[in-house]
């Protein structure tokens, strides 16, 4: 939970903010494979394919639980600096990984370039700042952020049996059929190690932001 009721305000935006961006994408996931003749259970399935939304979801989560329920299990382990932390490093690795490596693959219109611009650059940048101004993540050790990295293996090996099973793989970096496994390994490999990049350099700057208020 935020350490003061004059943050809970800031929590509150943020959360709405991406409730709204996860809420506009499962939209648009779902008028796209309707208008595709594939129905809604499909624009669902879709929609939970992507990194980018199940990290958004998380995000969206550890802000709304300390704020609806502070006392459960769940609002006490979103509101650790831990959790807020890692939930920064990942949601950052989104923004960057995005920008440097997919953004020139689509050219979105009207809607979705509503949704991509949320997803991917102002969320991503909203909650970052919110971390970064909230004073528990600079609690957090290196340590805390680093067990984080099991969130994008999880999601690897998600993505990579979906695809085994559908053919369908959300990223080109990820698609074993035309790169093969063992450039696949390689490439989650090197987003590891960017999320480790990702997060040294979060904890670097809150440990100086820590510094200065000493």
């Amino acid at each position: 939970m935020p350490t003061s009721e004059s943050q809970r305000p800031i929590a509150a935006c943020t959360a709405a903010l991406c409730w709204f961006a996860l809420v506009l994408q499962l939209y648009l996931s779902i008028e796209r494979s309707i208008d595709n003749g594939a129905g809604v259970a499909h624009g669902i399935w879709m929609y939970v394919a992507f990194f980018t939304v199940l990290t958004n979801l998380i995000v969206a989560v550890v802000l709304t639980a300390p704020l609806l329920a502070p006392q459960s299990g769940l609002g006490r382990f979103c509101a650790r600096p831990a959790t807020i932390a890692g939930a920064a490093a990942n949601i950052a690795l989104v923004g960057i990984a995005y920008n440097l490596l997919l953004r020139h693959a689509w050219n979105p219109q009207g809607l979705q370039l509503l949704g991509d611009i949320l997803l991917h650059d102002v969320v991503p940048i909203v909650f970052v700042g919110y971390a970064w101004w909230y004073a528990g993540p600079a609690l957090a050790s290196l340590l805390d952020r680093a067990r984080w990295a099991l969130w994008p293996v999880v999601y690897f090996i998600y993505a990579i049996v979906r695809g085994a099973a559908t053919g369908f793989y959300p990223y080109p970096f990820i698609d074993v059929g035309r790169l093969g496994y063992a450039q696949v390994l390689v490439n989650a490999i090197g987003l590891c190690l960017g999320y480790f990049l990702v997060a040294s350099v979060l904890f670097a700057f809150d440990r100086l932001r820590s510094f200065r208020r000493s």
